[in-house]
């Protein structure tokens, strides 16, 4: 919102006549004769002056807010039908006709029914001018950088198919870069489905020299594909590419995938996928570089923005004038859910323990729901398949599930399905997995936790909230949803003592957030801009800033000193992290090795792979920063983590739920009681050697009482921070000794994929855990699978039959990948 609109609309919300109306209108009062005629007006004369500035978009926002106001509240879609037919907002004109909501029988509708399936995108859903022109533009545009900035729905998936359909060379190396595993596989279906007959890989080591191909990676995979090749891709696609203005490791990695590629390919094409950027300028590496913008500033959705205070009063702001309204109503916490959900509700938390602990508010407050024949089964199945005392059990009595980034990515995802097609279940509660792109049916949002969320991750959260395939198209009129209905919920407990969200709400008043530079790789970033607490923190965050930035000007120098190749790797795998200075082990590093090799270390070959970690990696326990990582100087962890890889990871999940339960049982009445949870589900401080986390609640003291429930729901993020810490550090360590010759292909096989076995290990990179190729082995089913020219993983009838007698949750987990 420009500043002129602001103080214009804040100005016109000062005068009483026009606050009166405006107050009925925003708390969907019954309008009377003058009162219609007003809303209309003035919906037109600032339409009227947008017309003449059209940097003006807020006063567009405020006249078609108006007039979808007053469509909802009179039932009259005649001044909303001439008004989206006008602006370009071709799905809701659509949907009116569909409807019947006019008199469609004159010519003139039918005429106008004849234009609007010009804008029919071959998906079969009709686009808004704004959305068609630019993304025609975008696909006609042959300069090698492009953004396209859009809400969510407007498109971005259909953006990527259509692009890549473009292409006129056949020997197209395409990467899709997604952030997350969900959206792995999600990007992996909708590219599947679009059949663009290309090789598809999600996979690095599922490369096999081919001249085409589509891959679907996060940046740590692009990265160790070009590490482990000498070619640069021709296409990136940066999904979700608000991510890389951020100062996190991973926004690092995306930034230097970039620069790794553009020097292998100075021809490369990139196109940035957001909905969040302002000025694409901040995006750029380097000074030279040129991106062109193709953005949709309209947003056919305009929320309403409730708040329950403290005090239990219920309030609704006006963005446009920046105002709040009382309701007159009076509500508790647990009334106000009840009173104000809707189908599908999502209830927004920050952190993992907040969302058990909001899921477990909503089961006391919410009333049992009918358990149908699908809700037994699914209770069934998480009693199998998980564990009897997993909350998620307990919790559908009430209709409530609830997921969170600490939580095996096969249990995340089986829930997020059961919530999207069993209407049964209203509620799901979860923090920012549901922010990346994630596609749910939510028409309703509840956020108890405004904490580290910003403008833009507002806008980005309330995007989730009926995405445009769930409000048109539908069995009846649910144009309603867009209007979708935000609730900000105070609570002592999830939000502070003194919480008044409104103060985050009013961000909302605007649209257009600046864009935050914390990336200091980007050539916008400032150091001098830099803030913390004091200045001795200060110097200290200014220091690792400029140590990063030193590490990545060092990877674009060409080295030829054995010493300085090995820093390189070290900084590209993300091992140098592992160490306070990583200047300090190379020459230990590049000795250790050598000796290996000529023999020196001569019970090498017989070493387990943990006590090869310790041997080669952690010989200065001084210099090894990292927490995690350091545990494994101690030998009954080295023997924990070597039983872990080689044994529990080919185990059903509930199997090695059971294990870690008896594990703590074991452990709690051991010298050494106390369980390494992190900070999301730490309830003690430990005084362990680690100066670090001293000061941290990190650790669980399971000598104190803990029941069986406690006890299965903590060994179920344990697994989730076990696997991530095996997969992302852990294997870090021994894909480097491979690459480096110092473990055998089969080691190495063995301990990454859990197999030798060469046609498990293909199943296994396509996304397949060892456990579940196992469980198809012993059922003589591989011979039923099979890939095709693309690498689509096939089946056969045969495979269709045997999947029939599997349960749903076996079934969900073939099914991710398989058709």
């Amino acid at each position: 919102m420009l500043k002129e609109e602001k103080i214009a609309l804040t100005h016109l919300g000062k005068n009483k006549d026009f606050k009166a109306i405006l107050e009925k209108v925003t708390l969907n009062q019954p309008l009377n004769e003058d009162e219609k005629v007003f809303v209309l007006s003035t919906s037109l004369l600032f339409l009227k002056h947008y017309e003449k500035n059209n940097s003006y978009t807020s006063y567009a926002d405020f006249a078609y807010y108006l007039v979808l106001k007053y469509a909802l509240l009179t039932d009259d879609y005649i001044p909303l039908y001439d008004f989206v037919l006008n602006f370009g907002y071709y799905p809701v004109a659509q949907e009116i006709i569909r409807l019947e909501l006019i008199d469609t029988n004159s010519f003139g509708c039918a005429v106008d029914q004849y234009n609007l399936n010009k804008f029919r995108h071959r998906e079969s859903y009709i686009e808004t001018l704004e959305q068609r022109l630019k993304a025609k533009k975008l696909l006609a545009d042959d300069t090698r950088e492009k953004s396209f900035i859009a809400p969510t729905s407007f498109g971005k998936s259909s953006i990527i198919i259509d692009y890549i359909r473009k292409i006129d060379t056949p020997k197209a190396k395409v990467v899709i870069v997604v952030p997350t595993k969900s959206l792995l596989a999600q990007t992996y279906k909708n590219i599947k489905n679009a059949n663009l007959k290309k090789k598809i890989i999600i996979h690095d080591e599922m490369y096999n020299n081919e001249d085409s191909f589509i891959a679907i990676f996060t940046q740590e995979r692009s990265l160790r594909m070009l590490g482990r090749n000498d070619f640069g891709f021709d296409l990136l696609f940066i999904d979700e590419a608000h991510n890389i203005l951020d100062s996190d490791d991973r926004s690092i990695l995306l930034s230097r995938l970039l620069a790794r590629n553009s020097s292998r390919n100075p021809n490369q094409e990139v196109v940035y996928l957001s909905p969040l950027i302002d000025d694409v300028n901040n995006l750029k590496l380097s000074q030279k570089q040129e991106i062109s913008k193709y953005q949709i500033k309209f947003n056919v959705k305009e929320p309403e923005l409730f708040e329950l205070t403290l005090a239990g009063e219920v309030m609704k702001y006006n963005r446009f004038i920046g105002q709040e309204f009382d309701t007159k109503v009076r509500s508790k916490t647990g009334e106000y859910f009840i009173n104000n959900s809707g189908k599908k509700n999502f209830v927004y938390a920050y952190s993992p323990r907040a969302i058990e602990g909001i899921a477990n508010l909503l089961y006391d407050a919410l009333p049992d729901i009918e358990l149908t024949l699908e809700l037994e089964q699914l209770k069934s199945l998480l009693i199998k398949e998980v564990h009897k005392d997993f909350y998620a059990v307990e919790y559908l009595k009430k209709g409530v599930l609830y997921i969170h980034g600490k939580m095996p990515e096969l249990i995340k995802e089986y829930l997020e399905s059961k919530f999207k097609y069993l209407p049964e279940i209203k509620y799901i509660v979860a923090n920012k997995v549901i922010l990346e792109g994630m596609n749910l049916p939510i028409d309703n949002l509840f956020i108890l936790s405004t904490y580290n969320i910003q403008g833009k991750g507002l806008i980005n959260l309330i995007g989730r909230v009926n995405r445009l395939n769930n409000v048109f198209n539908q069995t009846g009129n649910e144009l309603h949803k867009l209007m979708p209905k935000v609730h900000f919920v105070n609570t002592v407990k999830f939000s502070g003592e003194k919480s008044k969200m409104i103060n985050k709400i009013k961000l909302l008043r605007s649209r257009v957030f600046k864009d935050e530079v914390n990336n200091p790789i980007l050539n916008s970033f400032d150091i001098d801009k830099v803030k913390a607490p004091s200045k001795e923190k200060l110097k200290e965050k200014k220091e690792k800033i400029m140590q990063k930035q030193k590490s990545e000007l060092f990877l674009t120098e060409k080295h030829t000193d054995s010493k300085n190749r090995l820093k390189v790797y070290l900084i590209e795998s993300g091992i140098n992290a592992y160490y306070s200075d990583v200047d300090n082990v190379l020459e230990t590093i590049v000795q250790r090795g050598n000796n290996i090799f000529e023999g020196g270390v001569e019970d090498w070959a017989d070493m387990s792979m943990m006590d090869k970690i310790d041997y080669f990696f952690l010989f200065n326990p001084e210099n090894v920063s990292d927490f995690e990582i350091k545990r494994l100087q101690n030998k009954k962890a080295r023997k924990y983590y070597e039983n872990y890889i080689l044994i529990s990871q080919k185990k059903a999940l509930n199997e090695n739920i059971i294990s870690q339960i008896q594990h703590f049982k074991e452990k709690s009445t051991s010298e050494d009681p106390m369980l390494y949870m992190g900070k999301s589900f730490g309830e003690v401080p430990y005084d362990s050697e680690d100066y670090k986390l001293k000061n941290f609640k990190v650790y669980v003291d399971l000598s104190t009482n803990k029941d069986e429930g406690k006890l299965a729901n903590l060994a179920i993020v344990k697994l989730k921070m076990e696997d991530d810490f095996v997969s992302y550090k852990l294997n870090k360590l021994i894909v480097m000794l491979h690459d480096y010759k110092l473990i055998t292909d089969d080691e190495y096989h063995l301990y990454v994929y859990g197999t030798k076995d060469k046609e498990k290990i293909r199943l296994s990179k396509f996304g397949l855990n060892i456990g579940l190729v196992s469980r198809l082995q012993e059922s003589d089913q591989l011979k039923n699978l099979h890939f095709d020219r693309y690498n689509n993983l096939r089946s056969s009838s045969k495979f269709d039959d045997y999947l029939k007698t599997l349960n749903d949750f076996y079934k969900f987990e073939i099914r991710r990948f398989i058709d």
